[in-house]
């Protein structure tokens, strides 16, 4: 129903040291959830633990690998034997490269592809069918982006992983209709996170990258914004969830533009912020 309550439920959050994650386990710690954050940098779980706990809730940290199907079962079930099984789930972590499609690496595809496709994957399946077996109304929140509406240039194994975020989640709510778990897919817009801003993912020219982060330095919400509207999703049981600029007016000019007029005014885009 709408208006869901999420005191006393428990979160649980993959990508959770830094960026939207970070911040989706202080808006859920606001509201009076228990966290389970989980990261591969333990050092921004514990920059986490103090801020969560000094709201009063419960706060648990793990070191986790999505990518690593068996590392998501094993803490799962250790949740649940502990009687910590989360009923809100939101699979976060994700990376992205900046490279032309011919310069992006096989490497880069399956990293890629490992951790924003199949860490979903593996975060749902495990949790859904958690959920089924004891009868839970559980929420899962899968972060996919407004790149799955507006793609932008030299992020094509990014956008073809937001591309099957979008899809599974459909195909999930579709499976679940019939159920009491929901589903939500998070478009994230402009957001000013470290995804732009690790050299080490990019080949482009260093004018061009630190034109794209000043983009979204001086334009990106601050990612407590994707969080509160997350939170806010989550209450109503929102199935899309689009938050942050830049997811307003594109998903209806895509829909009201032929694809190649749609195309030319992606490309201007790219060419404004320094995709192009």
């Amino acid at each position: 129903m709408a208006g869901d309550t999420i005191k006393g439920r428990t979160v649980f959050i993959t990508g959770a040291a830094s960026g939207i994650g970070f911040e989706v386990a202080l808006a859920f710690a606001r509201e009076g959830a228990a966290i389970v954050a989980t990261d591969v940098v333990q050092a921004g779980l514990d920059n986490l633990r103090p801020e969560v706990e000094k709201l009063g809730v419960a706060f648990r940290d793990a070191l986790l690998d999505v990518s690593d199907e068996a590392a998501f079962e094993a803490l799962a079930s250790q949740l649940a034997e502990e009687g910590q099984l989360p009923d809100i789930v939101v699979n976060n972590a994700g990376i992205g490269y900046m490279n032309p499609f011919l310069d992006t690496t096989p490497e880069q595809w399956r990293r890629t592809l490992d951790i924003n496709v199949l860490g979903v994957a593996w975060g749902s399946r495990v949790f859904v069918r958690l959920w089924q077996e004891r009868g839970i109304a559980g929420h899962l929140v899968n972060i996919a982006s407004a790149a799955s509406v507006t793609p932008m240039p030299n992020m094509a194994a990014y956008a073809a992983s937001k591309y099957a975020v979008e899809g599974f989640c459909e195909v999930l709510q579709m499976e679940l209709a019939d159920t009491p778990i929901s589903v939500s897919c998070v478009h994230p817009g402009i957001i000013n996170t470290a995804i732009v801003t690790h050299d080490e993912r990019s080949d482009l020219p260093r004018e061009q990258v630190e034109r794209l982060q000043r983009n979204y330095r001086e334009k990106g919400a601050h990612p407590s914004v994707v969080a509160n509207d997350i939170v806010n999703g989550v209450k109503h049981r929102k199935p899309n969830i689009f938050t942050g600029p830049g997811t307003g007016l594109p998903p209806i000019l895509k829909r009201l533009l032929s694809r190649k007029a749609f195309r030319r005014v992606l490309i201007k885009a790219a060419r404004d912020t320094g995709y192009l």
